[in-house]
């Protein structure tokens, strides 16, 4: 595998790279399998039970259209975002973009939050898992056990595939992935088949129906869904063809992820037809399953009630991927300790970060378990408020910096992908910024304090990226020079 650090340098007077990128990656990867690792991050099963009838219940049936309106905003955005790998070829994704189109220390704070975002994410899924897997046991045998054994037992499988390979972890979530849209697909043609409760409908596709409901809670939950799609970039050493493969898994998983969830959301909003809102208020948490009894067989429901539970643990993996990538970038570009950017002979797996990230979620679980937390709305929702802001704004910043870096020098890209997109994209993730900031305690179910302080986090993770960078500026010039090895001058 090649080793950017030592061959992507830059600095002041160095050459630029535009044009230059590493596209010929020694890696195994195809972009089918950076998709798989995209989906399974977003949960498909997962987030349809858990999060689907929050939307529906708070915003109306045209949470299914916005799926399509999201997925198409994304898609805009990743337009200007693939035009970029042709011309950083770093696996740091949004901090790399950042730091080129915007300054270096920007980038580097840019990339401390990140790795906060995907921490988070990732130890917050265990909370979900934990709470599923639990109650799975339970309707499966009739026995009640805590979730602790759970939370720690996912902690140790997380940790164990983290440090093996890349490939197992694929196959591992491809086929979860896959059982859980077989059993979705199975709910949604039974629920057609059968006429739904009052015969089909598109109204939830109307645009009037789209907006007529609480915009700002369906964009956040909606939002959520799409949650590390960016991370395609991440894999760029490890695929054979990085600029290619990045933009097939980049659109590929846009697009997977806004049809297939547009399509399971409608399916069960013709399942109850008028009463959709009133069920996704009243018993949020057992609407597909009453939908899987009704128009597929209670067996079925009972197949559903076990496979979230593989589909948390999915999402769990993936962001534990993502999180250990991040490390590795920022240990191999010298911004943290070296140690991060240590790889398996073996395996080629970034264990360190891998081992790293495993401890961290250990140590907020022992707290959590101490402190008598719980599991689903302490760990997962509450501590998920960061990841809920933090996201969509690193997506902004980058679609800025996308925008700035192209201004100075369109290095023969067109208007449309240097420019257009990067601008309206800026605009719309602005709009979902501001949504989602406002709605933060619709969120949390609580008021008060913790509703600034979650996701001023960010802004504290921020300034410190941004004054690591900086005293590097001072004190350690050339390996300042390395963050982003975007190989251009910009400070």
């Amino acid at each position: 595998m090649t080793n950017l650090s030592s061959t992507r340098e830059g600095g002041p007077g160095a050459p630029d790279l535009a044009g230059a990128a590493d596209n010929t990656g020694t890696g195994k990867l195809s972009a089918r399998h950076v998709v798989f690792f995209v989906v399974a991050a977003a949960a498909p099963l997962g987030f349809a039970v858990g999060s689907t009838p929050l939307a529906i219940g708070r915003g109306g049936i045209g949470t299914a259209g916005m799926f399509l309106v999201v997925g198409a905003f994304l898609a805009i955005f990743a337009v200007g975002y693939t035009a970029m790998t042709r011309f950083v070829p770093n696996a740091g994704a949004l901090f790399s973009y950042i730091a080129a189109g915007l300054g270096r220390p920007l980038g580097l704070g840019t990339a401390f939050v990140a790795v906060l975002a995907y921490a988070i994410a990732a130890t917050g899924a265990i909370g979900p898992f934990a709470v599923f897997a639990s109650q799975a046991m339970a309707s499966v045998t009739g026995i009640q056990t805590p979730w602790e054994p759970w939370a720690f037992g996912a902690v140790a499988a997380m940790g164990i595939l983290g440090v093996l390979n890349v490939e197992l972890n694929i196959r591992v979530l491809g086929i979860i992935m896959l059982v859980e849209v077989v059993v979705l697909v199975v709910l949604s043609a039974g629920i057609i088949v059968s006429g739904g409760a009052q015969g089909l409908s598109l109204q939830a596709f109307r645009p009037d129906t789209i907006v007529g409901g609480e915009i700002g809670v369906v964009l956040l939950v909606v939002f959520a869904a799409f949650a590390g799609f960016e991370a395609t970039a991440l894999f760029r050493e490890d695929v054979r063809d990085p600029v290619a493969t990045v933009r097939k898994a980049t659109f590929g998983s846009i697009a997977l992820i806004a049809l297939f969830q547009a399509f399971v959301t409608w399916a069960i909003i013709q399942a109850f037809g008028d009463t959709a809102v009133s069920v996704a208020n009243e018993k949020p948490t057992e609407m597909f399953t009453i939908a899987a009894t009704q128009y597929v067989g209670a067996g079925f429901a009972e197949v559903i009630t076990l496979l979230v539970v593989g589909s948390w643990f999915a999402s769990i993996l993936a962001f534990h991927n993502a999180t250990a990538r991040y490390l590795y970038a920022l240990g191999r570009d010298h911004a943290i300790s070296p140690v991060f950017a240590r790889k398996s002979r073996r395996s080629g797996s970034a264990w360190v970060a891998s081992l790293f990230h495993t401890a961290f979620s250990a140590v907020v679980l022992v707290f959590c378990a101490v402190q008598g937390l719980d599991p689903y709305l302490d760990l997962f929702v509450v501590g998920s408020v960061p990841v809920a802001v933090s996201i969509p704004a690193m997506e902004l910043l980058t679609a800025i910096a996308i925008f700035a870096f192209f201004r100075r020098d369109n290095r023969g890209v067109s208007a449309w992908e240097g420019k257009i997109a990067p601008a309206i994209s800026a605009v719309a993730l602005a709009v979902v910024v501001f949504f989602v900031l406002i709605n933060i305690p619709m969120f949390t179910g609580r008021e008060g304090a913790i509703n600034w302080i979650l996701p001023s986090v960010n802004l504290i993770v921020l300034a410190l990226g941004v004054a690591r960078a900086l005293w590097m500026r001072s004190n350690r010039p050339a390996e300042y020079q390395r963050i982003g090895h975007w190989g251009g001058s910009n400070s």
